[in-house]
């Protein structure tokens, strides 16, 4: 690729440098914004499931990537009402999370989020922008917490620092004994098994086993390839350091493959998951649907039993993706507005937090986190 060198960037044309010192002045500060934006959020009773109950004193956030303005705060009203006014036309993230306690005993964590994509043709003659958002009840277990799969800042189209992190949010350890690790292809929305591309397994028993616990409020970083990705020149100091990971893909059928003999491997052809593709567990960078599954499904030769997934998560940069796995394992999909090679990350709202439907439970974060939450 050639790139222009600074005497040539220098050598402007004259006459439009001249031109400029009349035509513009200087750069405006705020963004002209006529937009306004009204939220309510509510939640149903937990007496009366017909019954839908405004959220107060909620802290709501949203944000948008389209300009380079600050995230916006406010807390509800009584009637769950938050109002955000003069804003520019934009895409904009909606975040809002807090803890309900029905009972001196019990907590259930609900999250209220949405992507508004808010322009002059969408809105019309309308600057104002209404709607409710009922907020949702996580659900517990071992969830696929990060997916970073994008890229680091580079141009030279590297994305071999690919991980996923997994989050046991229970309150007693679950074991990763036979576990498998799916890349999903197209299923039909009523199928009974999920097509799949690549078949990947944690060694020990399924269901039985013991020897791989994952603890309570534990993270566990999958690499593609386990090593300090820093290392590579032109993306020094801007990737992660994967050498630590908790397990590390290996296609043992692959050609030189990588192997860090210092982190367990989850494999494929092993005797009991057999796979032809001889390439290491890459996914699309920001367009692609994971599954994990707790591995008693031993005829994986019809694809693999869809009551035997543990978490699935669909992701994809643009909204009218069409839908890679059945709506009864994820409702929608997250991702949406990431970009390849800037280094982002999407990772769940709150660790562990799963509502069925990535596009509440996820959101873009600018940097990856392996084993770590973001806030």
């Amino acid at each position: 690729m050639k790139t222009k060198t600074l005497y040539q960037i220098l050598l402007l044309p004259l006459c439009f440098v001249i031109a400029s010192c009349f035509l513009f002045e200087n750069k405006p500060e705020v963004i002209d914004g006529n937009l306004s934006i009204n939220l309510r959020f509510t939640v149903l009773s937990e007496n009366d499931s017909t019954i839908v109950l405004p959220v107060a004193d909620l802290p709501v956030k949203i944000y948008t990537n389209n300009y380079n303005i600050p995230p916006m705060f406010d807390i509800t009203d009584d009637s769950g009402l938050v109002h955000f006014e003069h804003l520019p036309y934009a895409h904009y993230n909606v975040e809002a999370f807090t803890i309900i306690r029905p009972n001196e005993y019990e907590e259930i964590e609900v999250v209220g989020a949405k992507s508004l994509n808010l322009t002059a043709d969408s809105l019309g003659t309308d600057m104002t922008y209404t709607d409710t958002l009922l907020m949702e009840q996580s659900k517990t277990g071992l969830k696929i917490n990060e997916i970073y799969t994008a890229g680091p800042p580079n141009n030279i189209f590297y994305f071999y620092d690919q991980f996923y992190e997994l989050y046991n949010g229970m309150s007693e350890p679950v074991y990763l004994d036979g576990m498998l690790f799916l890349r999903l292809n197209w299923t039909a929305l009523f199928a009974d098994t999920l097509s799949v591309i690549y078949i990947y397994q944690f060694p020990g028993q399924a269901l039985t086993g013991r020897e791989y616990p994952v603890e309570p409020g534990s993270f566990v970083v999958l690499a593609m390839n386990a090593f300090d990705h820093n290392l590579i020149g032109p993306i020094a100091g801007k990737t992660v350091d994967l050498s630590h990971a908790d397990w590390e893909f290996y296609n043992n059928i692959e050609a030189a493959a990588y192997d860090n003999p210092n982190v367990p491997n989850i494999t494929t052809n092993n005797g009991r998951v057999i796979q032809r593709s001889k390439v290491d567990f890459m996914v699309g960078l920001n367009s692609d649907a994971l599954a994990l599954c707790n591995g008693s499904d031993y005829d994986q030769t019809d694809g693999i039993d869809i009551n035997t997934v543990v978490d699935c998560v669909e992701f994809s940069a643009i909204s009218h993706h069409r839908k890679v796995v059945p709506y009864c394992l994820d409702a929608s999909w997250a991702g949406i507005g990431q970009s390849k090679y800037e280094g982002l990350s999407l990772e769940r709202i709150r660790p562990g937090f799963d509502t069925n439907n990535s596009g509440l439970d996820f959101i873009i974060i600018n940097a990856p986190t392996p084993g770590y939450h973001h806030e």
